[in-house]
């Protein structure tokens, strides 16, 4: 069962990655496929654009054009009028008919007596040359010979002249009393038949496109253009019983300097109309732009959506499969591990070997996991005999000083005593129950190692201080077995670390270094700092340590000599409580030795 869902876990885990690399491999293929119709997207989306903007030049210049040939229609018209006008002022003039030329023009004819020098003739010529001109720039046509829109929109025409500058211009009768704007410095002073374009909103709020073209009227200098085709009936014979058209201009200023001007005189027709045709074509183009667009958008989420859905049947189809033929490809890869899964099994308290089968090997793979476990049952095994040999050596340590406390007390009740025979034996079971009391000490301590609630409590600990309060503590013992116990401490020396653990690792390692060294032996404890590092070191000239034993002296109760346990206060415990200490303060611990020679223990701890 549990094979099965270690199998069941292997072909989720794949399908996942499997899922993840797809998603990913797909989602770079959609990003790139939706990048590349997003720019064919943009660039049909530009042609479009651009397609739109020509239409709706083309329209805007039609409707220009149509506008620009309406205002040489009645620049056509206003020409031929004036000139019109003119050669009959002439026959009048010829006639010597003033006062009918003066109703004629609905001017003074004084006017021509301050500027004939501008033409260079003489006064009575230039009296002629004033009284044409005048009469060429009074120009008024009937709305009959207006030009008329194709579209039936009301249109709106009007006339400037030079010499009428100061009068209201002639307006068509559409334009009522509104006088569309107009200055002489709008146009350079050759700038004939050069049409200018503008947008205005008429009083009534109305918005019309309008065109001003600057034509020449003089028919003695024609100047520099004027309409081309062919010349329309000026609009019939003149009605010379007409009342005055408008109040008579006011008196012009001297003339200024036009040195470098055409000196003919012009006129500007000005031509409106409301752009509603071309709004109308605008609005046209821009819905059947908005279909086409709307038509290209439509075609790129259709097209996504298609590679969606296929992407999406490729991923389903691809992860089915995997799923089947993973089943069997996982299962089949699997049976080592059901194998040792099997010798794991059958392993027992009694037999710690892993019972493998020796025909197949295992796969390179399983190689560290079978070492590791042989390993780990070995530890189990040599700890299953500690803890055998552990309960038996407790129960020896303790035994002998009941069964030496149980003796003192029967002993002492056999007979009635004195005091101070009652003193001495009350004494006797001190002595043991501290014995038993620090037995039972380090079996707890260690019993706190082994379950980890042990803590350090770290503070600055001045070490040299530390090892000569150590020293002093133990030498009694020393110099009751003529021991030379020395301190060497040259420099001094401070770290961070559990002053009690370090304490108690230096009593346990001086009592080692006394208890086994040699009648006037010597015990020698040094410490010194570097780089970082506290360096112990406590030698003795005791008997030393059997190359047998080296790999058993941390062991717990173990002793290399066990005929001299019966004085032994540390019952075998002392080294294995000094090595977790070591351990827990982050140090290390070896041993030199050679039998007869002495034993030297090196501690190495970290200064913080």
């Amino acid at each position: 069962m549990a094979m099965k869902s270690i199998r069941l876990s292997l072909i989720v885990y794949f399908l996942l990655l499997l899922v993840a690399a797809e998603s990913v491999a797909f989602w770079l293929v959609y990003q790139s496929a939706g990048e590349a119709l997003r720019e064919k997207q943009a660039i049909n989306h530009e042609l479009i654009e651009n397609q739109f903007r020509k239409a709706q030049d083309d329209e805007r210049h039609k409707f220009d054009a149509d506008l620009w040939d309406q205002a040489k229609d009645v620049a056509t018209h206003a020409i031929l009028r004036s000139q019109w006008d003119a050669l009959s002022t002439s026959r009048l003039l010829a006639l010597g008919m003033m006062s009918d030329v003066q109703a004629h023009m609905g001017g003074p004819i004084w006017i021509a007596e301050q500027t004939p020098a501008r033409f260079g003739m003489p006064t009575l010529r230039g009296h002629m040359q004033m009284v044409l001109l005048t009469t060429l720039t009074q120009v008024a046509l009937p709305d009959e010979v207006l030009p008329k829109s194709a579209t039936g929109e009301t249109e709106y025409f009007q006339i400037n002249t030079e010499w009428a500058r100061g009068a209201r211009p002639w307006r068509s009768k559409s334009l009522g009393d509104e006088v569309l704007p107009f200055t002489s410095q709008e146009f350079g002073p050759t700038d004939f038949f050069e049409p200018k374009y503008e947008n205005l909103i008429l009083a009534n709020n109305v918005h019309v496109r309008r065109v001003m073209l600057k034509v020449s009227a003089n028919p003695l200098n024609p100047g520099r253009g004027g309409p081309r085709g062919p010349r329309p009936n000026p609009g019939g014979p003149r009605n010379e019983n007409r009342p005055p058209q408008n109040p008579p201009p006011p008196r012009p200023q001297p003339p200024r300097d036009r040195s470098g001007e055409s000196n003919a005189p012009w006129i500007v027709i000005h031509v409106a109309r409301p752009p509603a045709s071309i709004s109308a074509a605008l609005a046209r183009l821009e819905e059947e732009k908005k279909v086409q667009l709307a038509t290209l958008d439509d075609d790129a989420r259709d097209s996504l959506a298609a590679l969606r859905r296929r992407l999406l049947a490729i991923g389903v189809g691809t992860v089915v499969a995997t799923a089947l033929g993973g089943l069997l490809l996982v299962g089949y890869g699997l049976s080592p591990l059901k194998r040792l899964s099997d010798a794991v099994s059958r392993v027992s308290a009694s037999d710690f070997r892993l019972p493998l089968d020796g025909g197949k090997p295992l796969p390179r793979e399983l190689a560290p996991i079978r070492a590791r476990i042989e390993h780990t049952l070995d530890d189990l095994r040599r700890a299953f005999e500690r803890e055998k040999q552990a309960s038996a050596d407790i129960s020896h340590e303790l035994r002998t000083p009941v069964a030496s406390l149980l003796t003192t007390v029967e002993v002492a009740l056999r007979k009635p005593r004195s005091a101070e025979e009652y003193r001495r034996v009350l004494d006797e079971c001190r002595g043991i129950g501290r014995q038993m009391r620090q037995l039972v000490e380090r079996i707890m301590a260690l019993s706190r190692l082994d379950a980890g609630s042990d803590r350090v409590r770290p503070q600055a600990v001045n070490v040299n201080d530390l090892v000569t309060e150590t020293a002093a503590l133990v030498r009694p013992l020393a110099v009751e077995r003529g021991l030379d116990l020395r301190v060497q401490c040259p420099k001094p020396v401070t770290i961070t670390t559990d002053p009690d653990k370090l304490r108690e690792v230096l009593v346990n390692l001086l009592h080692n270094a006394v208890q086994y060294n040699k009648p006037n032996g010597s015990v020698d404890v040094a410490a010194e700092q570097s780089d970082g590092w506290l360096d112990l070191r406590v030698h003795d000239t005791g008997i030393g340590i059997q190359p047998e034993a080296f790999g058993r002296i941390f062991e717990r109760f173990y002793r290399e000599d066990a005929s001299r346990h019966a004085d032994d206060l540390h019952a075998g415990l002392g080294l294995s409580i000094v090595k977790g200490y070591v351990g827990l303060l982050g140090g290390s611990i070896r041993v030199e030795s050679r039998p007869g020679h002495g034993s030297t223990f090196h501690v190495r701890l970290p200064a913080a």
